[in-house]
């Protein structure tokens, strides 16, 4: 099992977010979290990640506990991009990751390019445009090389080529056996990537395979009444 909540709850400020809520993930590949702002999408990720606590239940990740350590060593969290530092260069960022993994400093190239940011690397993050940001995230997530990835809206902010560039890195990362939880408000976009997607409902996760001719959209309207 890649990943596993059992029974989990959690509430903040006396408000439930979710209420013995489950969900799993048995086979690698692409996996989208859609729901409506305020829902805990975000929320989710964090209590994946181990950076906050369920009042109950369970995490698991590859079988063990989602400890710090099961976490640093399985998962690659893709935050908001308030983690950034805009006194810092995106190749500074990059540099700290490695340094941080073990990772040859090598591959700091080899990611940039990856995502076509070699010509701003070394620019100050302050000087970065909002797509810019959203691929510098990526790039410090893909250095890491993680089994497990969450991504929190990847997809944000990002104009047309930026997103066909993430578009593809996200789609090259299933093919190659690689886990990943993306949340996404773009839902045209998220079933470029997957039709595999967790809705949250009444403070359960609910798991959700697009068959063919059905949309993103029209399920999120099911769920949720259409969007304004």
């Amino acid at each position: 099992m890649i990943l596993q909540v059992a029974d989990m709850s959690f509430g903040w400020r006396q408000q439930p977010i979710f209420a013995h809520a489950s969900m799993q993930i048995e086979q690698p590949g692409l996996y989208g979290l859609v729901a409506p702002n305020g829902a805990g999408k975000t929320t989710l990720l964090n209590l994946i990640a181990h950076l906050r606590t369920p009042q109950s239940g369970q995490i698991m990740i590859q079988g063990q506990p989602n400890s710090p350590q099961q976490v640093f060593d399985q998962v690659a969290f893709l935050q908001d991009n308030s983690v950034l530092y805009g006194y810092l260069s995106g190749r500074e960022h990059l540099r700290f990751v490695a340094e941080t993994h073990q990772i040859p400093i090598t591959a700091i190239e080899s990611v940039a390019d990856q995502l076509d940011m070699v010509d701003y690397l070394d620019r100050r993050v302050k000087k970065y445009s909002l797509g810019m940001k959203q691929r510098l995230l990526l790039a410090m997530a893909l250095l890491v090389d993680r089994p497990l990835m969450l991504l929190d809206e990847p997809l944000n902010g990002l104009d047309p080529t930026s997103l066909s560039i993430v578009r593809e890195t996200l789609l090259d990362l299933g093919k190659k056996g690689t886990t990943a939880l993306i949340s996404s408000h773009n839902l045209d976009e998220m079933m470029r990537i997957t039709r595999d997607i967790f809705f949250l409902v009444d403070h359960q996760i609910e798991f959700y395979h697009l068959a063919a001719g059905e949309t993103a959209e029209a399920r999120y309207n099911e769920l949720y009444g259409k969007r304004s």
